[in-house]
């Protein structure tokens, strides 16, 4: 039986802090690798339904990286898959800033998660939680794939208020509109009071839907702790995906680079571009049928996303994937490179970093262990909840 350490659910990330600035970082890489052989010899038909009990992070993005990769889907069905993706990526974002960042740089109200922002924005979660069981039915939520099944998206205009209320302050066309960060209103304005501080590799990679950009597999470089791709080590997530169309934050990281402000900006320009483009539906689902081998990719909430899967008589005999997290947290790569440089201001509290850190967002708990002068000041744990 294929067994889960959960101790390597975990990224480690040792910086080095001189003269209040970091001045270097180094990544365990993503240790958690080879879960997927768990699927070896099961049936490929049933891997849809077993993947968010064995994968509930980012489960709607890994069970539509198999779709892809092996199977056929009728129209219906393809409109549902998709419209997880985007409930799902939305459903993250919007909660992240109350979760990360607007308690380190907000008032009481945004305490974390005692605070009234906080309560709010789980409200608005369960609500988009309930959309998806409207399209998926109850957990696992993939109801969708057996034939005949009512499935329908209905009753986002909730979810679009609180985002133009509360979240942005405007209505969602005016924020899609906006060309400085001075335009900024609602919580989201918050960030303003973060300076740039550039920090990242400033090598992007994004792979598909639901982002008009494709990827070529033939030029990822695989080697277990870490992930190359084009012979080099790229970031993946909501600032690469933003770059693919957002002229606000092209224009942002012109002048300033990569930094974690424009990260988190990232996260809330691609919730706003997929609440945009997401239409209500009543359908039925149509068709769900394996096709055979192949290779699936999706932007999930973290970035890139691949399965590569081989079936043989309908039956699993070689899974693979690679996680956004295997690419940003490879040795040498987005991670480190997203904190090198920042400020510190209390060695004891490095809040700066929490938020670099949780800019670039681990599928896992990054332990972070803060070192001055060879002495380990403090240690901390960020991520693994949105």
């Amino acid at each position: 039986m294929f067994v889960l350490d959960p101790l390597l659910e975990v990224i480690k990330l040792k910086v080095e802090v001189d003269d209040g600035r970091v001045l270097n970082a180094k990544s365990s890489g993503n240790r958690l690798r080879n879960y997927e052989k768990a699927f070896i010899s099961k049936e490929a038909n049933k891997i849809p339904f077993i993947i968010p009990r064995v994968l509930s992070t980012c489960a709607n993005s890994h069970v539509f990286a198999f779709l892809e990769a092996t199977s056929n889907l009728g129209e219906a069905t393809i409109i549902a898959a998709r419209s997880m993706v985007d409930l799902e990526i939305i459903e993250s974002h919007l909660r992240h800033p109350y979760a990360y960042w607007f308690p380190k740089i907000g008032g009481k109200e945004f305490d974390f998660p005692s605070g009234k922002k906080f309560r709010e924005v789980s409200a608005i979660s369960r609500k988009i939680r309930e959309l998806m069981e409207r399209i998926g039915g109850k957990w696992p939520s993939v109801g969708y794939l057996t034939s005949g099944q009512k499935i329908e998206l209905l009753g986002l205009d909730p979810v679009v208020k609180f985002f133009e209320e509360r979240i942005v302050g405007m209505s969602l066309q005016d924020f899609m509109d906006i060309s400085s960060m001075e335009e900024l209103k609602g919580d989201i304005s918050l960030l303003n009071s973060v300076p740039f501080w550039r920090s990242g590799l400033e090598e992007y990679l994004t792979s598909g839907f639901p982002f008009s950009r494709s990827i070529d597999l033939g030029k990822i470089r695989d080697y277990g702790i870490g992930v190359e791709y084009d012979g080099k080590k790229v970031e993946v997530g909501p600032l690469a995906q933003a770059l693919t169309f957002d002229p606000l934050i092209k224009k942002l990281h012109y002048k300033y680079g990569a930094s974690p402000v424009l990260r988190e900006l990232s996260r809330i320009r691609v919730a706003g571009k997929l609440l945009s483009e997401l239409k209500e539906f009543e359908n039925v689902a149509d068709q769900y049928e394996i096709r055979g081998s192949g290779s699936g990719v999706v932007e999930s909430i973290r970035g890139t996303l691949i399965h590569r899967v081989r079936i043989d008589n309908g039956f699993i005999t070689d899974y693979s994937i690679i996680q956004p997290t295997t690419f940003n947290a490879t040795p040498g790569g987005a991670l480190e490179e997203a904190v090198k440089g920042i400020p510190i201001s209390d060695l004891k509290d490095p809040w700066e970093l929490s938020l670099a850190v949780s800019s670039l967002d681990s599928c896992f708990v990054t332990e972070v262990e803060v070192q001055s002068k060879g002495i380990v000041v403090t240690k901390k744990r960020i991520g693994g909840f949105c």
